[in-house]
């Protein structure tokens, strides 16, 4: 799933290359994938894109005050421009044309579809934007509102750092890397943090999404958005290769569909958390 350093690669490619562009037809080729009615979808016709942003893990599209396209990609969804029209393959959920030439494509090429599109008079009429936390690179996200967060919060580090209505854009991927990078179990319950920790972790995730942001800016064509390689992780699906720090193989644990990774020695004094994939087999 895209989260935020693919997104907001996804943001600056995008602000580059449709704003200013003029919208000559709008075509839902998947009808799952429009998630609202009012305004239509027709009104974006003959409007022009002014600008781009994102909040969390949606893409916002803005067309006019009152008018805006937002998208969350979800798992599988990818964005495609194009500079020629060509004919729409099977796995396009949503097709932008541009009165100058080409498109923008939501591409969503999975048998269960779960990507979004809202077309909306505000962003915050879509639930989820409404619901989001603090953006984890702006100046809202101190060492003093995280410490703040985590004081007497009984929940594990993970589940704080991918709770969109705390902390927006993270998910399971740079959560996994920010705790690596902090020294710091992905379950410890973060009440238990003390404030030399707690700086350490808000550290952690300034440094792990800023240099996240710079690796996929360097893999982007400015073509097919958001299908980049993570080649660049820590931790994150490097399952029994070597710790880039102390040499351990990197562990897995995982709950239904869910995955975590770590370093036994760094981030959790040599002991291998409990993998609860034995529970299901009981």
């Amino acid at each position: 799933m895209p989260e935020l350093p693919e997104l907001e690669v996804m943001r600056e490619v995008l602000s580059d290359r449709v704003t200013g562009r003029e919208i000559a037809n709008v075509r839902v080729l998947h009808p799952e994938i429009l998630k609202t009615v009012d305004p239509p979808v027709a009104r974006l016709v003959g409007e022009t894109f002014r600008c781009v942003s994102r909040r969390g893990k949606h893409l916002v599209l803005t067309c006019a005050d009152d008018l805006h396209l937002v998208m969350h990609l979800m798992l599988a969804g990818r964005l495609v421009l194009s500079r020629e029209p060509a004919k729409a393959t099977k796995a396009t959920a949503l097709l932008v044309s541009f009165a100058d030439g080409g498109d923008l494509r939501v591409i969503e090429n999975t048998k269960v579809r779960r990507a979004g599109v809202f077309v909306v008079n505000a962003p915050g009429d879509v639930r989820r934007v409404a619901e989001q936390g603090v953006e984890p690179l702006s100046e809202a996200f101190t060492p003093e509102w995280l410490a703040a967060t985590v004081a007497g919060a009984r929940r594990q580090l993970k589940t704080l750092l991918t709770d969109q209505r705390t902390i927006a854009g993270i998910g399971s991927a740079y959560a996994d890397e920010i705790a690596f990078v902090a020294g710091l179990s992905p379950l410890r319950y973060v009440s238990t943090l003390s404030s030399e920790e707690v700086k350490r972790l808000h550290g952690a995730v300034g440094d792990v999404l800023q240099e996240a942001i710079e690796a996929i800016r360097l893999q982007s064509d400015g073509a097919q958005i958001g299908d980049h390689d993570r080649g660049f992780a820590r931790v994150y699906k490097q399952t029994g290769r070597p710790c880039v720090r102390c040499g351990t193989p990197i562990a897995e644990i995982r709950y239904a569909e869910k995955r975590t990774y770590y370093c036994p020695k760094c981030q959790t004094g040599d002991k291998l958390l409990r993998d609860r994939r034995s529970w299901l087999t009981r």
